[in-house]
């Protein structure tokens, strides 16, 4: 599987990109509005250069890593939103985990759905998708 680099730094209310990877005796460039719009961009871009069809399975195999260029300090918060997004996802999972099997501990004793979701700081209704889950 190919591999190809590409560098992304806001130019206007572009994105210029840098693509290098093997093949390429040199960078290739291109613009795209949106990060979004990169990964085919790039496909059609290599497939191009390497004159396949885009759809082809060697051009779709290609591995393409976006290196967005925000400046250190807009970096630096952009990763630690995401450790911050990460870390409130596995809190998620672990609250709904145990919320599961407090409800079924708490639904053994005989407590209705009402009274679990009140002590539990939840919905009945949640408390019957929790018993169900």
């Amino acid at each position: 599987m190919n591999e190809s680099r590409v560098t992304a730094e806001r130019s206007g209310g572009w994105w210029a990109l840098k693509v290098e990877g093997p093949g390429l005796r040199r960078p290739a460039h291109t613009q795209v509005r949106r990060l979004d719009q990169v990964e085919e961009t790039v496909r059609d871009l290599l497939a191009l250069r390497f004159d396949l069809d885009a759809d082809s399975p060697l051009a779709t195999a290609w591995r393409i890593t976006v290196v967005p260029v925000l400046g250190d300090e807009l970096a630096t918060e952009v990763a630690r939103t995401r450790e911050l997004r990460r870390e409130a996802d596995r809190l998620r999972d672990d609250a709904v985990s145990r919320s599961r099997q407090a409800a079924r501990r708490l639904h053994e004793q005989g407590l209705p759905h009402r009274d679990i979701g009140l002590l539990l700081g939840v919905s009945h209704q949640a408390v019957g998708k929790l018993l169900a889950g």
